[in-house]
């Protein structure tokens, strides 16, 4: 039993493989002829030199024309001619219509042959995509995704089928469950949006009463400025008259200070002089006292070498000292980082006691209110006996 059920799958397996060979061959000439165009093309004819390419392209365009020729006589019989005249016309055409098929078949079959023997022709077709239909490029490529499904249904075992449609059936029910959470979400935004709108009705309201009232202010404002605008145009007028009484007066005082600079000048020249005669003798002081100045600096210039040969002294002592002072400065970090993360430990200590203390609460709290309810509920529960009591002693 397991050989013969090994072998129908092997035959399953080969069938498969044969239809999809089959299909591949019929879109592979599907795709020749999507460059063949439908009527006589110069550019084509001269660029081709294979003479059987030729003949069959050009028997395939005569079929093309007369097909073409066929189909427009019986579509203008049809709209011009009576019922008998086109039971007529259908009778007389069907003979020639079923032959011109038939040698387009045959026109069809050998260009497809020629062309996939002769690559050079093959290759000036396909050089030119633009003669290519749109509609028809859209069937191949159907076509082709038709092939692969074929062959993906032909060689799918049960068992993969089975679990296909489980996994589809999964997937439907998580649809349906995605497509319930999103009308509750849909629910929740429509009263969402229809909350913000409220509010922003509200605010619409609240900003027409502003802006109102920043008319009334803006007319308040325009009044005052145009009272502010006559009062400051009169003080400018009074102004003006100020300033050039002021201008005047202060041309009257360049004129007397003008005089008083003549005089001042005539002074001057001969302070002046004076100071001529001090600056001689305050010369002669002054190179007096570079002269010590530079004795000073020499010997200030041996202090400096001295003091130099001791800081370089204090130095190799310094980088000694260096190395335990580094250590004292990491010790010292080190020390205000642990104080610091300690700190830090303490803080979470401090929240985590407050966050117990607040949950201690709540439950406390929750516990009193249920209590509460239970004792009000027994309390309720004993009223409505009594009630019903003394109705029953009655």
């Amino acid at each position: 039993g397991y050989g013969i059920k090994r072998i129908m799958n092997t035959l399953t397996g080969i069938e498969a493989e044969r239809v999809n060979q089959i299909l591949k061959y019929a879109i592979d000439r599907l795709v020749v002829l999507s460059y063949v165009p439908l009527s006589w093309s110069d550019d084509i004819v001269v660029d081709i030199k294979c003479q059987p390419v030729l003949s069959s392209l050009e028997r395939l365009w005569m079929a093309e024309e007369q097909l073409k020729d066929l189909t427009v006589n019986a579509a203008g019989g049809e709209a011009g001619g009576t019922s008998n005249n086109n039971n007529m016309l259908n009778v007389t055409s069907g003979g020639k219509d079923i032959m011109i098929i038939k040698q387009m078949h045959r026109a069809t079959r050998a260009a497809c042959r020629n062309l996939t023997a002769d690559r050079e022709s093959l290759q000036v077709i396909m050089s030119r995509p633009e003669s290519q239909c749109e509609d028809f490029v859209k069937f191949i490529k159907y076509l082709s995704e038709l092939k692969s499904q074929v062959l993906q249904r032909l060689t799918t075992t049960v068992e993969d089928e089975a679990a296909n449609r489980a996994t589809l059936h999964e997937l439907t029910e998580r649809e349906q469950h995605y497509e319930e959470s999103r009308n509750v979400l849909q629910a929740k935004l429509n009263e969402l949006r229809t909350e913000k709108e409220q509010v922003s009705l509200g605010l619409d309201q609240t900003l027409r009463k502003l802006q109102a009232e920043l008319a009334d202010i803006t007319q308040h404002n325009k009044v005052e400025i145009d009272s502010v605008q006559k009062e400051m145009n009169e003080a400018i007028s009074k102004a003006t008259a100020d300033h050039e009484l002021r201008m005047r007066q202060l041309q009257d005082s360049v004129d007397a200070l003008d005089r008083q600079v003549a005089e001042v000048v005539d002074r001057n020249r001969e302070e002046e002089q004076r100071l001529r005669r001090d600056k001689t003798r305050m010369e002669a002081t002054l190179n007096a006292t570079i002269a010590k100045y530079d004795e000073d600096m020499a010997s200030r210039s041996k202090t400096l070498q001295d003091l130099r040969t001791w800081f370089g002294q204090e130095a190799k002592e310094y980088a000694l000292l260096k190395e335990h002072f580094d250590k004292i400065d990491a010790d010292i970090t080190r020390s205000v980082e642990e104080d610091s993360l300690l700190k830090a430990v303490a803080r979470r200590e401090d929240f985590g006691h407050y966050v117990l203390f607040m949950a201690a609460a709540n439950i406390q709290k929750i516990f009193r209110g249920r209590h509460a309810r239970e004792a009000v509920a027994k309390l309720k529960a004993k009223s409505k006996k009594g009630k019903k009591g003394k109705k029953g002693k009655k």
